[in-house]
Formats: C-alpha cells, sequence, structure tokens
C-alpha cells in the first residue's frame, strides 16, 4: 500500500507505506489518479497496476486516457501519415480537410479545385502538417 505523492505526464510517483518511493507507467493506472490517493499496486515482470483503495461508497471510474481527452479545444486529432499523404495526393480537391473535420473548407477545395489555388494551399499544409510533432498516438491536432 502506498500514497500517490507527484503525477507527471511521464510517471505516477508512489510512497510506500516503508518510506520507499516506486514510478508507474500512466498508463497502468486503472482511475483518475490524484496527488493523495491511497494506493495498492500489483506487479508482474513486465508491468505494474494501481488500484485506488476507496473509502467512500461512490463506485470507482475507469480511467484511460484517450487521445480524444487530449485534444486541445477546437482541433481534431488525425494521424499525421494519413493526413499528409491526403494532402499531398488528393489536396486538390480538399480530401484531406474532409479527414480533418473542416467540411466547409472541403467542399470550397472542391469548388476552386479548376484554379490549381487549392492544389498549391494544400502542398504548404503538407509541409506544415509534415514537420508538426505528432503525440505518443502518432496523431497531429489540426
Amino acid at each position: 500500500m502506498g500514497k500517490i505523492v507527484l503525477i507527471t505526464e511521464t510517471h505516477i510517483r508512489v510512497k510506500l507505506d516503508d518510506g520507499t518511493t516506486k514510478d508507474i507507467n500512466p498508463d497502468d493506472v486503472m482511475f483518475r489518479p490524484r496527488v493523495g490517493d491511497e494506493v495498492e499496486f500489483f506487479s508482474n515482470e513486465d508491468r505494474t497496476v494501481l488500484v485506488k483503495i476507496s473509502k467512500d461508497e461512490e463506485p470507482e471510474r475507469v480511467y484511460s486516457p484517450t487521445p480524444e481527452s487530449l485534444v486541445p479545444v477546437g482541433k481534431k486529432a488525425v494521424n499525421k501519415l494519413a493526413y499528409c499523404l491526403l494532402a499531398f495526393f488528393l489536396g486538390g480537391i480538399g480530401i484531406h480537410k474532409f479527414y480533418g473535420g473542416k467540411i466547409v473548407w472541403g467542399i470550397i477545395y472542391i469548388c476552386f479545385c479548376w484554379t490549381g489555388i487549392p492544389a498549391i494551399i494544400a502542398f504548404v499544409e503538407f509541409i506544415i502538417a509534415l514537420f508538426k510533432k505528432s503525440d505518443r498516438f502518432g496523431n497531429i491536432y489540426v
């Protein structure tokens, strides 16, 4: 048994009853961790799982960080490789815009595709997306 004393993006530090600390991967936590939570952990050769010791009658909710929960407001998470390929090969007709959830812009690209301007803009967007840093799921935000 122990108590959570530190939470970062890369690890959760638990202070054990004997005074030692143990760092746990956030992916191995089955609840929304908070500093001060009393926890128990179970380990095997490749994984350690934290379980919250519930002192109240409220049922425990499973917490799993999903890509949707990490998306900035007003943005959509899209796979970087798919977005870049769509922008490069089909960007002139706005397919990458539809994939990114920007339906109105996709329609505008289709309407003006005969001018070649959307193809130039799509190539620039391809370059920008190519250099955007992806998250741990391989997604970028557009």
